[in-house]
């Protein structure tokens, strides 16, 4: 197939895919009940979010040198990452290094408009970083080709184990916003918590680690919990995240390091060889109304539509108060 078709074909299925994703989203809006009121908040912040991005002030901080916090985003979500970023910093008054890990649709110029509105932020180009990575000498093997064949959610965990030496590390998705002070976050980062690790609890079902036999028997992952954790929302003491764990988790698993849930898998096998913490799964939510006993909810990808249409505006409403 001629090259020219062939990224029309890839073309024509990207948008094919968009369109089944807005459909989805309206569909679910229609279905849940969400009347007109919420449709221009849905339209704003799905369609105009980045138009609006650049008229954002620079938000201004000292940043904690001990703190980082490490996001993977896309280009077209830099609208809620900026109200992720605000409503961690209204409400947990950390202040964290921001680390944005590009999926490969950063440009040179986005990433540029991304850290001209947050101080201390930096956007890991892949590419760049790509680069950096498996230029280290002593990079265990196995962790080399996983970092290059490897689905690239995985590629967060072995940057941050190559290249951070921060004391606090905050894995964290982009879709999360928080409406109250996340009290154990912040107790943890002050070393108030007597654990190395906090992590959001699924709000239901589990997650299959794939581990094989050794590793199970070694560690006992699901006595511990590990099957119930979400990968999207992990504290840890960064003395504890070693890079043997990342070889020992590569060594292990069952599953394709190509898969989707690979990073999920690595988390998951890391906290099953700690101490670790969940949090409260009625009051950091991933299902569920915003009632007042909600400190943060994670709008994962089938709930997205919930973001848009009254989660940030319900966010930003209340850090006015």
């Amino acid at each position: 197939m001629p090259l020219k078709k062939f990224c029309i074909m890839g073309k024509n299925i990207k948008r094919f895919k968009s369109l089944r994703t807005e459909l989805f989203f309206i569909y679910r809006l229609l279905q849940e009940g969400y009347g007109p009121r919420y449709w221009w908040p849905y339209i704003k912040n799905r369609f105009f979010g980045n138009l609006l991005f650049r008229y954002l002030p620079r938000y201004e901080y000292v940043a904690d040198p001990d703190l980082e916090m490490h996001t993977i985003c896309q280009k077209k979500d830099i609208w809620m990452l900026a109200w992720m970023l605000h409503s961690f910093f209204f409400y947990s008054k950390l202040r964290p290094k921001i680390i944005i890990h590009d999926d490969g649709s950063f440009d040179s110029a986005s990433a540029k408009l991304v850290e001209s509105k947050f101080a201390n932020t930096q956007v890991w180009l892949l590419s760049e970083r790509t680069k950096e990575v498996l230029a280290i000498s002593d990079l265990p093997d196995i962790v080399r080709q996983a970092r290059i064949k490897g689905y690239f959610f995985l590629y967060r965990p072995i940057d941050v184990l190559a290249l951070s030496e921060a004391k606090k590390l905050i894995f964290h998705d982009t879709d999360i916003l928080y409406y109250k002070p996340p009290i154990e976050l912040m107790d943890f980062v002050a070393g108030k918590m007597n654990c190395d690790g906090l992590v959001q609890r699924l709000s239901m079902g589990s997650f299959d680690l794939m581990m094989d036999d050794y590793f199970n028997q070694k560690y006992k992952p699901d006595d511990k919990g590990a099957q119930f954790i979400n990968g999207g929302y992990v504290i840890l003491n960064g003395d504890k995240f070693k890079m043997e764990q990342m070889v020992e988790y590569l060594n292990h698993v069952k599953r394709p390091i190509e898969n989707y849930f690979s990073e999920m898998g690595f988390f998951a096998s890391f906290l099953a060889q700690i101490d670790f913490k969940f949090l409260s799964k009625d009051r950091y939510i991933i299902k569920g109304p915003l009632t007042d006993e909600v400190i943060m909810k994670h709008y994962t990808s089938p709930r997205r539509y919930e973001m848009f249409a009254y989660g940030i505006d319900r966010s930003r409403d209340s850090m006015k108060r």
